[in-house]
Protein backbone atom coordinates (compact mmCIF):
# COMPACT_ATOMS: atom_id res chain seq x y z
CA UNK A 1 0.00 0.00 0.00
CA UNK A 2 2.95 2.37 1.02
CA UNK A 3 4.79 1.48 -2.36
CA UNK A 4 1.19 2.01 -4.52
CA UNK A 5 1.10 5.40 -3.09
CA UNK A 6 4.87 6.43 -3.06
CA UNK A 7 4.30 5.39 -6.77
CA UNK A 8 1.03 7.71 -7.09
CA UNK A 9 3.10 10.27 -5.52
CA UNK A 10 5.50 10.22 -8.23
CA UNK A 11 3.21 10.01 -11.20
CA UNK A 12 2.04 13.10 -9.61
CA UNK A 13 4.86 15.36 -9.33
CA UNK A 14 6.18 13.46 -12.80
CA UNK A 15 3.11 15.71 -14.36
CA UNK A 16 3.49 18.68 -12.55
CA UNK A 17 7.18 19.30 -13.54
CA UNK A 18 6.00 18.60 -17.36
CA UNK A 19 3.49 20.69 -16.87
CA UNK A 20 5.17 23.51 -15.10
CA UNK A 21 8.30 23.02 -18.02
CA UNK A 22 5.89 23.63 -20.71
CA UNK A 23 4.13 26.75 -19.22
CA UNK A 24 7.46 27.89 -18.84
CA UNK A 25 8.79 26.85 -22.02
CA UNK A 26 5.85 28.88 -23.59
CA UNK A 27 7.13 31.82 -21.53
CA UNK A 28 10.78 32.46 -22.44
CA UNK A 29 9.66 31.98 -26.16
CA UNK A 30 11.93 29.11 -26.86
CA UNK A 31 9.39 26.08 -26.69
CA UNK A 32 9.96 23.58 -30.10
CA UNK A 33 12.91 25.78 -31.38
CA UNK A 34 16.12 24.52 -30.97
CA UNK A 35 19.39 27.17 -30.35
CA UNK A 36 20.71 27.32 -34.08
CA UNK A 37 17.02 28.34 -34.94
CA UNK A 38 16.65 30.54 -32.14
CA UNK A 39 20.38 32.14 -33.46
CA UNK A 40 18.94 32.69 -36.75
CA UNK A 41 15.75 33.65 -36.08
CA UNK A 42 17.73 36.01 -33.89
CA UNK A 43 20.28 37.56 -36.52
CA UNK A 44 16.92 38.28 -39.16
CA UNK A 45 14.93 39.75 -36.74
CA UNK A 46 17.19 40.92 -32.86
CA UNK A 47 20.07 42.42 -35.04
CA UNK A 48 18.16 43.53 -38.48
CA UNK A 49 19.81 46.62 -39.50
CA UNK A 50 16.81 47.98 -41.24
CA UNK A 51 14.42 46.98 -38.28
CA UNK A 52 16.65 48.93 -36.30
CA UNK A 53 15.39 52.24 -38.14
CA UNK A 54 12.65 52.47 -36.19
CA UNK A 55 10.71 50.37 -33.57
CA UNK A 56 9.96 46.85 -34.60
CA UNK A 57 8.31 43.64 -32.74
CA UNK A 58 7.77 40.27 -33.61
CA UNK A 59 5.79 37.51 -31.88
CA UNK A 60 5.35 33.82 -33.58
CA UNK A 61 3.18 31.10 -32.58
CA UNK A 62 3.02 27.32 -32.78
CA UNK A 63 -0.75 26.95 -33.91
CA UNK A 64 -1.46 23.14 -32.97
CA UNK A 65 -0.12 23.60 -29.43
CA UNK A 66 -0.12 27.38 -28.94
CA UNK A 67 2.87 27.76 -27.92
CA UNK A 68 5.55 31.12 -28.39
CA UNK A 69 8.36 30.12 -30.83
CA UNK A 70 9.96 33.44 -30.22
CA UNK A 71 9.65 37.36 -29.36
CA UNK A 72 11.07 40.41 -30.06
CA UNK A 73 9.58 43.47 -27.77
CA UNK A 74 6.56 41.16 -28.21
CA UNK A 75 4.90 42.50 -24.96
CA UNK A 76 5.32 46.31 -26.55
CA UNK A 77 2.51 48.66 -28.10
CA UNK A 78 2.38 49.80 -31.84
CA UNK A 79 -0.26 51.62 -33.97
CA UNK A 80 -1.45 48.62 -35.58
CA UNK A 81 -2.92 50.40 -38.73
CA UNK A 82 -5.36 48.30 -40.98
CA UNK A 83 -3.98 45.45 -38.60
CA UNK A 84 -6.63 46.28 -36.14
CA UNK A 85 -9.15 45.08 -38.93
CA UNK A 86 -8.77 41.19 -37.85
CA UNK A 87 -10.14 42.49 -34.07
CA UNK A 88 -13.12 44.20 -36.96
CA UNK A 89 -13.42 40.96 -38.01
CA UNK A 90 -13.72 38.35 -35.08
CA UNK A 91 -16.21 40.86 -33.92
CA UNK A 92 -18.65 41.23 -37.08
CA UNK A 93 -18.17 37.42 -37.26
CA UNK A 94 -18.66 36.45 -33.82
CA UNK A 95 -21.70 38.54 -33.60
CA UNK A 96 -23.12 38.49 -37.26
CA UNK A 97 -21.93 35.83 -38.97
CA UNK A 98 -23.33 35.93 -42.26
CA UNK A 99 -26.76 37.58 -41.35
CA UNK A 100 -27.61 41.19 -40.48
CA UNK A 101 -30.07 43.81 -40.23
CA UNK A 102 -30.84 45.62 -43.06
CA UNK A 103 -32.50 48.36 -41.58
CA UNK A 104 -35.00 49.13 -38.59
CA UNK A 105 -39.00 50.49 -39.61
CA UNK A 106 -42.05 51.31 -38.08
CA UNK A 107 -45.06 50.39 -40.51
CA UNK A 108 -47.79 52.86 -40.44
CA UNK A 109 -51.05 52.86 -42.70
CA UNK A 110 -49.78 55.48 -44.80
CA UNK A 111 -46.13 55.82 -44.36
CA UNK A 112 -43.31 53.63 -43.33
CA UNK A 113 -40.56 54.79 -41.11
CA UNK A 114 -36.79 53.72 -41.22
CA UNK A 115 -33.49 53.86 -38.95
CA UNK A 116 -30.55 52.88 -40.77
CA UNK A 117 -28.28 49.90 -39.47
CA UNK A 118 -25.12 50.94 -41.20
CA UNK A 119 -25.95 48.25 -43.54
CA UNK A 120 -23.26 48.82 -46.40
CA UNK A 121 -24.54 47.69 -49.70
CA UNK A 122 -27.26 49.86 -50.50
CA UNK A 123 -26.52 51.09 -53.82
CA UNK A 124 -23.36 50.06 -53.79
CA UNK A 125 -21.36 49.98 -56.91
CA UNK A 126 -19.35 47.07 -56.33
CA UNK A 127 -22.12 45.09 -54.33
CA UNK A 128 -24.88 45.64 -56.88
CA UNK A 129 -25.62 41.45 -57.05
CA UNK A 130 -25.44 41.49 -53.28
CA UNK A 131 -27.51 44.52 -51.95
CA UNK A 132 -30.81 42.74 -50.61
CA UNK A 133 -32.44 46.08 -49.38
CA UNK A 134 -32.63 47.95 -52.70
CA UNK A 135 -35.27 45.85 -53.70
CA UNK A 136 -37.37 46.19 -50.82
CA UNK A 137 -37.13 49.46 -51.08
CA UNK A 138 -38.43 49.19 -54.52
CA UNK A 139 -40.64 46.38 -52.90
CA UNK A 140 -42.29 49.11 -50.19
CA UNK A 141 -42.34 52.12 -52.25
CA UNK A 142 -42.46 51.62 -55.74
CA UNK A 143 -45.98 51.55 -57.64
CA UNK A 144 -46.57 48.14 -59.95
CA UNK A 145 -47.12 50.41 -62.57
CA UNK A 146 -43.61 52.72 -62.25
CA UNK A 147 -41.56 53.15 -65.45
CA UNK A 148 -38.28 51.58 -63.75
CA UNK A 149 -36.02 49.07 -65.10
CA UNK A 150 -37.33 45.48 -64.12
CA UNK A 151 -40.68 44.17 -62.37
CA UNK A 152 -39.41 41.92 -59.40
CA UNK A 153 -38.82 44.59 -56.97
CA UNK A 154 -41.91 46.60 -57.21
CA UNK A 155 -44.94 46.63 -54.58
CA UNK A 156 -46.82 43.66 -55.24
CA UNK A 157 -50.08 43.68 -56.30
CA UNK A 158 -52.58 44.11 -53.55
CA UNK A 159 -49.69 45.90 -51.41
CA UNK A 160 -49.90 49.93 -51.85
CA UNK A 161 -46.74 51.59 -51.84
CA UNK A 162 -46.02 54.26 -49.31
CA UNK A 163 -44.14 57.47 -48.64
CA UNK A 164 -40.78 56.46 -46.76
CA UNK A 165 -39.24 58.55 -43.97
CA UNK A 166 -35.64 57.78 -43.12
CA UNK A 167 -34.43 58.52 -39.63
CA UNK A 168 -31.41 60.48 -39.35
CA UNK A 169 -30.73 60.85 -35.86
CA UNK A 170 -29.25 64.61 -34.79
CA UNK A 171 -27.54 65.70 -31.84
CA UNK A 172 -26.44 63.60 -29.35
CA UNK A 173 -27.38 60.42 -31.04
CA UNK A 174 -25.88 61.58 -34.36
CA UNK A 175 -23.22 59.30 -35.45
CA UNK A 176 -20.07 60.93 -35.83
CA UNK A 177 -18.91 61.23 -39.76
CA UNK A 178 -15.46 60.32 -38.43
CA UNK A 179 -13.74 57.72 -35.82
CA UNK A 180 -11.75 58.97 -33.02
CA UNK A 181 -8.20 60.24 -34.07
CA UNK A 182 -8.63 60.84 -37.87
CA UNK A 183 -7.17 63.21 -40.15
CA UNK A 184 -9.46 65.78 -41.06
CA UNK A 185 -7.94 66.35 -44.44
CA UNK A 186 -7.95 62.92 -45.43
CA UNK A 187 -11.18 63.79 -47.17
CA UNK A 188 -10.00 64.63 -50.14
CA UNK A 189 -8.52 60.51 -50.86
CA UNK A 190 -9.71 57.64 -52.14
CA UNK A 191 -9.33 55.92 -48.34
CA UNK A 192 -11.28 57.41 -46.12
CA UNK A 193 -15.21 57.70 -46.44
CA UNK A 194 -17.72 59.38 -43.77
CA UNK A 195 -19.41 56.84 -42.03
CA UNK A 196 -23.68 56.40 -41.65
CA UNK A 197 -26.35 55.00 -40.09
CA UNK A 198 -27.91 54.46 -43.61
CA UNK A 199 -25.20 54.61 -45.87
CA UNK A 200 -25.57 54.69 -49.82
CA UNK A 201 -23.74 53.94 -52.85
CA UNK A 202 -20.92 53.16 -50.76
CA UNK A 203 -20.80 56.84 -49.71
CA UNK A 204 -18.59 57.28 -52.53
CA UNK A 205 -18.29 58.73 -55.75
CA UNK A 206 -17.78 56.09 -58.32
CA UNK A 207 -17.29 55.95 -61.92
CA UNK A 208 -16.03 53.52 -64.33
CA UNK A 209 -16.03 52.90 -68.12
CA UNK A 210 -18.02 49.58 -69.42
CA UNK A 211 -18.43 48.28 -72.61
CA UNK A 212 -21.84 49.64 -74.42
CA UNK A 213 -23.77 47.78 -77.20
CA UNK A 214 -22.48 50.53 -79.59
CA UNK A 215 -18.69 48.90 -80.52
CA UNK A 216 -16.52 51.57 -79.59
CA UNK A 217 -18.56 53.62 -77.49
CA UNK A 218 -17.58 53.25 -74.12
CA UNK A 219 -20.76 53.67 -71.92
CA UNK A 220 -19.41 55.35 -68.48
CA UNK A 221 -21.07 54.03 -65.65
CA UNK A 222 -21.71 56.87 -62.57
CA UNK A 223 -22.61 56.07 -59.01
CA UNK A 224 -25.15 57.73 -57.38
CA UNK A 225 -26.78 59.25 -60.82
CA UNK A 226 -25.97 62.54 -60.67
CA UNK A 227 -21.99 61.84 -60.04
CA UNK A 228 -20.65 62.89 -64.23
CA UNK A 229 -23.03 66.05 -63.85
CA UNK A 230 -20.75 67.06 -60.71
CA UNK A 231 -17.47 66.59 -62.24
CA UNK A 232 -15.58 69.75 -63.83
CA UNK A 233 -11.99 69.74 -65.72
CA UNK A 234 -9.74 72.66 -65.00
CA UNK A 235 -5.95 72.60 -67.06
CA UNK A 236 -4.83 74.60 -63.90
CA UNK A 237 -5.47 72.45 -61.03
CA UNK A 238 -2.47 71.00 -59.17
CA UNK A 239 -3.94 67.81 -57.90
CA UNK A 240 -5.70 65.41 -59.56
CA UNK A 241 -9.13 65.86 -58.18
CA UNK A 242 -10.00 67.97 -55.94
CA UNK A 243 -13.51 68.84 -53.89
CA UNK A 244 -13.86 71.44 -50.95
CA UNK A 245 -14.53 69.95 -47.33
CA UNK A 246 -18.50 70.37 -47.30
CA UNK A 247 -19.66 69.92 -51.56
CA UNK A 248 -19.55 66.91 -53.83
CA UNK A 249 -18.70 68.68 -56.62
CA UNK A 250 -15.51 67.54 -58.03
CA UNK A 251 -12.61 69.45 -60.20
CA UNK A 252 -10.12 66.72 -62.23
CA UNK A 253 -7.68 67.61 -64.90
CA UNK A 254 -8.29 67.29 -68.35
CA UNK A 255 -7.66 64.43 -69.49
CA UNK A 256 -7.40 62.34 -65.92
CA UNK A 257 -9.96 60.37 -66.22
CA UNK A 258 -9.53 57.82 -69.30
CA UNK A 259 -6.43 56.52 -67.33
CA UNK A 260 -8.04 56.82 -63.89
CA UNK A 261 -11.34 54.40 -63.82
CA UNK A 262 -12.42 53.35 -61.77
CA UNK A 263 -12.53 56.78 -59.92
CA UNK A 264 -13.31 56.48 -56.19
CA UNK A 265 -13.61 59.41 -53.54
CA UNK A 266 -15.31 60.19 -51.04
CA UNK A 267 -18.91 62.36 -50.21
CA UNK A 268 -19.84 64.63 -47.72
CA UNK A 269 -23.10 63.29 -46.91
CA UNK A 270 -25.96 65.43 -45.63
CA UNK A 271 -29.53 63.41 -45.14
CA UNK A 272 -31.47 65.68 -47.29
CA UNK A 273 -28.72 65.48 -50.03
CA UNK A 274 -28.63 61.40 -49.80
CA UNK A 275 -32.10 60.82 -50.11
CA UNK A 276 -32.49 63.22 -52.97
CA UNK A 277 -29.82 61.01 -55.10
CA UNK A 278 -31.70 57.80 -53.44
CA UNK A 279 -34.87 59.31 -55.28
CA UNK A 280 -33.24 59.53 -58.08
CA UNK A 281 -31.62 56.01 -58.17
CA UNK A 282 -35.21 54.72 -57.97
CA UNK A 283 -37.54 56.52 -60.21
CA UNK A 284 -41.20 56.33 -58.30
CA UNK A 285 -39.65 56.41 -54.81
CA UNK A 286 -41.26 58.90 -52.28
CA UNK A 287 -38.44 59.19 -49.32
CA UNK A 288 -37.39 62.15 -47.38
CA UNK A 289 -35.49 62.57 -44.10
CA UNK A 290 -36.47 62.51 -40.74
CA UNK A 291 -34.69 63.19 -37.37
CA UNK A 292 -36.67 60.98 -35.13
CA UNK A 293 -33.87 58.91 -32.40
CA UNK A 294 -34.19 55.23 -32.57
CA UNK A 295 -37.02 53.78 -31.19
CA UNK A 296 -36.42 50.57 -27.98
CA UNK A 297 -35.78 47.18 -30.24
CA UNK A 298 -38.64 46.22 -28.68
CA UNK A 299 -40.76 48.85 -30.67
CA UNK A 300 -39.39 48.37 -34.26
CA UNK A 301 -39.48 45.60 -36.90
CA UNK A 302 -35.95 44.03 -38.67
CA UNK A 303 -35.53 43.44 -42.39
CA UNK A 304 -32.84 40.61 -41.91
CA UNK A 305 -30.49 39.82 -44.63
CA UNK A 306 -27.54 37.39 -45.89
CA UNK A 307 -24.17 38.87 -45.42
CA UNK A 308 -22.38 36.83 -47.93
CA UNK A 309 -18.59 36.46 -47.32
CA UNK A 310 -17.68 38.54 -50.58
CA UNK A 311 -18.55 41.52 -48.02
CA UNK A 312 -15.34 39.78 -45.71
CA UNK A 313 -13.59 38.78 -48.74
CA UNK A 314 -13.49 42.49 -49.93
CA UNK A 315 -12.70 44.03 -46.65
CA UNK A 316 -9.72 41.77 -45.70
CA UNK A 317 -8.31 41.62 -48.88
CA UNK A 318 -8.66 45.03 -50.47
CA UNK A 319 -8.90 46.37 -46.44
CA UNK A 320 -11.50 48.24 -47.44
CA UNK A 321 -11.66 50.89 -44.58
CA UNK A 322 -15.74 52.18 -45.14
CA UNK A 323 -16.68 48.55 -44.98
CA UNK A 324 -14.61 47.79 -41.50
CA UNK A 325 -16.82 50.71 -40.23
CA UNK A 326 -19.68 49.85 -41.14
CA UNK A 327 -19.26 46.49 -40.09
CA UNK A 328 -18.87 47.26 -36.35
CA UNK A 329 -21.51 49.69 -36.63
CA UNK A 330 -23.83 46.62 -38.21
CA UNK A 331 -22.24 44.46 -35.19
CA UNK A 332 -23.87 47.10 -33.03
CA UNK A 333 -27.18 47.73 -34.24
CA UNK A 334 -27.35 43.95 -34.06
CA UNK A 335 -26.88 43.44 -30.47
CA UNK A 336 -28.02 46.64 -29.15
CA UNK A 337 -30.88 48.03 -31.69
CA UNK A 338 -28.52 51.01 -32.39
CA UNK A 339 -25.21 51.71 -34.57
CA UNK A 340 -22.95 52.61 -31.86
CA UNK A 341 -19.54 51.92 -32.83
CA UNK A 342 -18.00 53.16 -29.12
CA UNK A 343 -20.40 50.77 -27.24
CA UNK A 344 -19.69 47.25 -29.27
CA UNK A 345 -15.84 47.94 -28.87
CA UNK A 346 -16.66 48.21 -24.83
CA UNK A 347 -18.32 44.93 -25.18
CA UNK A 348 -15.55 43.33 -27.17
CA UNK A 349 -12.92 44.83 -25.34
CA UNK A 350 -14.12 44.25 -21.91
CA UNK A 351 -15.73 40.96 -22.91
CA UNK A 352 -14.97 39.05 -25.99
CA UNK A 353 -11.33 39.70 -25.72
CA UNK A 354 -10.02 38.82 -22.37
CA UNK A 355 -11.37 35.46 -22.87
CA UNK A 356 -8.74 35.13 -25.32
CA UNK A 357 -5.81 36.53 -22.78
CA UNK A 358 -5.96 40.07 -24.91
CA UNK A 359 -6.34 42.68 -22.22
CA UNK A 360 -4.22 46.05 -21.89
CA UNK A 361 -5.05 47.64 -25.41
CA UNK A 362 -6.66 50.13 -27.06
CA UNK A 363 -9.03 50.20 -29.97
CA UNK A 364 -11.23 53.00 -31.32
CA UNK A 365 -12.06 52.55 -34.59
CA UNK A 366 -12.70 49.53 -37.45
CA UNK A 367 -10.46 50.45 -39.74
CA UNK A 368 -7.35 51.37 -38.04
CA UNK A 369 -7.23 55.06 -39.67
CA UNK A 370 -6.38 56.00 -36.34
CA UNK A 371 -3.21 56.12 -34.36
CA UNK A 372 -4.89 56.32 -31.17
CA UNK A 373 -5.61 52.22 -31.40
CA UNK A 374 -2.23 51.02 -29.70
CA UNK A 375 -1.80 46.80 -30.01
CA UNK A 376 1.03 44.65 -29.42
CA UNK A 377 2.50 41.49 -31.09
CA UNK A 378 1.41 38.90 -29.31
CA UNK A 379 -2.16 39.72 -28.77
CA UNK A 380 -2.43 39.62 -32.83
CA UNK A 381 -1.03 36.57 -32.57
CA UNK A 382 -3.62 35.66 -30.17
CA UNK A 383 -6.59 37.30 -32.44
CA UNK A 384 -4.95 35.65 -35.63
CA UNK A 385 -5.30 31.97 -33.74
CA UNK A 386 -8.15 32.81 -32.54
CA UNK A 387 -9.85 33.85 -35.67
CA UNK A 388 -8.24 30.40 -36.90
CA UNK A 389 -10.51 28.25 -34.77
CA UNK A 390 -13.19 30.05 -34.67
CA UNK A 391 -13.45 31.13 -38.67
CA UNK A 392 -12.54 27.78 -39.17
CA UNK A 393 -8.66 27.51 -41.65
CA UNK A 394 -10.48 27.19 -44.59
CA UNK A 395 -12.61 30.05 -44.93
CA UNK A 396 -10.04 32.39 -42.84
CA UNK A 397 -7.49 31.45 -45.96
CA UNK A 398 -9.96 32.40 -48.30
CA UNK A 399 -10.71 35.14 -46.94
CA UNK A 400 -7.03 36.89 -46.45
CA UNK A 401 -5.27 37.98 -48.70
CA UNK A 402 -2.06 35.41 -49.58
CA UNK A 403 1.32 36.09 -50.58
CA UNK A 404 1.43 36.60 -54.45
CA UNK A 405 -2.29 36.24 -54.64
CA UNK A 406 -4.29 37.16 -57.79
CA UNK A 407 -5.83 40.17 -55.63
CA UNK A 408 -5.84 41.95 -52.58
CA UNK A 409 -2.67 43.85 -50.54
CA UNK A 410 -0.29 41.16 -50.50
CA UNK A 411 -0.35 40.14 -54.95
CA UNK A 412 3.43 41.49 -54.52
CA UNK A 413 4.36 40.33 -51.48
CA UNK A 414 5.88 36.96 -50.16
CA UNK A 415 5.37 35.36 -53.49
CA UNK A 416 9.23 33.74 -53.80
CA UNK A 417 7.65 30.02 -53.42
CA UNK A 418 6.59 27.77 -55.55
CA UNK A 419 3.66 27.99 -53.44
CA UNK A 420 1.35 30.61 -51.52
CA UNK A 421 2.75 30.46 -47.97
CA UNK A 422 1.83 33.82 -46.40
CA UNK A 423 -1.86 34.31 -45.53
CA UNK A 424 -2.11 37.57 -43.50
CA UNK A 425 -3.73 41.19 -43.17
CA UNK A 426 -1.42 43.84 -43.95
CA UNK A 427 -1.42 47.38 -42.07
CA UNK A 428 0.37 50.59 -43.43
CA UNK A 429 0.41 54.77 -41.86
CA UNK A 430 2.89 57.00 -42.53
CA UNK A 431 5.68 55.62 -40.38
CA UNK A 432 3.44 52.43 -39.98
CA UNK A 433 4.01 49.12 -41.54
CA UNK A 434 2.34 46.03 -40.04
CA UNK A 435 1.35 42.26 -41.18
CA UNK A 436 -0.31 40.03 -38.89
CA UNK A 437 -1.31 36.60 -40.12
CA UNK A 438 -0.67 32.61 -41.11
CA UNK A 439 2.35 31.06 -42.50
CA UNK A 440 2.42 27.42 -43.92
CA UNK A 441 5.77 26.11 -43.70
CA UNK A 442 6.91 23.25 -46.05
CA UNK A 443 6.64 20.86 -43.24
CA UNK A 444 3.00 21.27 -43.02
CA UNK A 445 3.85 23.15 -39.87
CA UNK A 446 1.22 26.56 -39.13
CA UNK A 447 2.67 29.37 -37.40
CA UNK A 448 0.50 32.42 -36.17
CA UNK A 449 2.83 35.64 -36.46
CA UNK A 450 2.61 39.44 -36.02
CA UNK A 451 5.37 42.08 -37.50
CA UNK A 452 5.04 45.37 -36.38
CA UNK A 453 7.08 48.59 -37.31
CA UNK A 454 6.72 52.16 -36.14
CA UNK A 455 8.45 55.29 -36.08
CA UNK A 456 10.04 54.79 -39.13
CA UNK A 457 10.85 57.43 -42.11
CA UNK A 458 12.31 55.28 -44.43
CA UNK A 459 10.09 53.49 -47.58
CA UNK A 460 7.87 50.41 -46.01
CA UNK A 461 9.40 47.98 -49.07
CA UNK A 462 12.80 47.84 -47.13
CA UNK A 463 10.75 46.63 -44.20
CA UNK A 464 8.59 44.12 -46.35
CA UNK A 465 11.55 42.68 -48.18
CA UNK A 466 12.83 42.11 -44.66
CA UNK A 467 9.94 40.62 -43.32
CA UNK A 468 9.83 38.11 -46.61
CA UNK A 469 13.67 36.91 -45.33
CA UNK A 470 12.05 36.24 -41.95
CA UNK A 471 9.13 34.45 -43.19
CA UNK A 472 10.71 32.41 -45.98
CA UNK A 473 13.27 31.27 -43.87
CA UNK A 474 10.41 30.06 -41.63
CA UNK A 475 8.87 28.52 -44.40
CA UNK A 476 11.90 26.75 -45.58
CA UNK A 477 13.48 25.77 -41.27
CA UNK A 478 10.66 25.36 -39.59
Amino acid sequence: MHSANHHLHFLLFLSLFLALSRVQGQGDGRAGLSTSEREKLSRLVDQNTVFEQGISGFSLYDVSTSARLYDYNADRLFVPASNVKLFTFYVANRVLGNRAPAVFYQNYLDHLELWGTGYPLTLHPQFLADDLLTPWLRQKGIAPNTNVLGTSGRAPLGETPKPIIIHYPTGQDQLPRYGAGWSWDDYNGGYVFERSTFPMFGNRLYVEQQESEVPGVPFVYSSPPNALSQITQDADQRPRTWRREFDNGFVVRPGYLPNSYPLQRSLTLSPVWMVSELNAALPGLNASPGYQPYPPRADLNTFEVTLPDTVYRRFLQNSDNYLAEQLLLLAAAQRYGVPDEERIIDYARDTLFPALGISDFRWVDGSGLSRYNLVTPRQLTRIVMALDQEVGRERLLDLLPSGGGDNGTLKRRFDGASEPYVWAKTGSLSGVACISGLVKTKRGRWLAFSFMHNNFVQSSLRYYIEMEKVLGWCYEEL
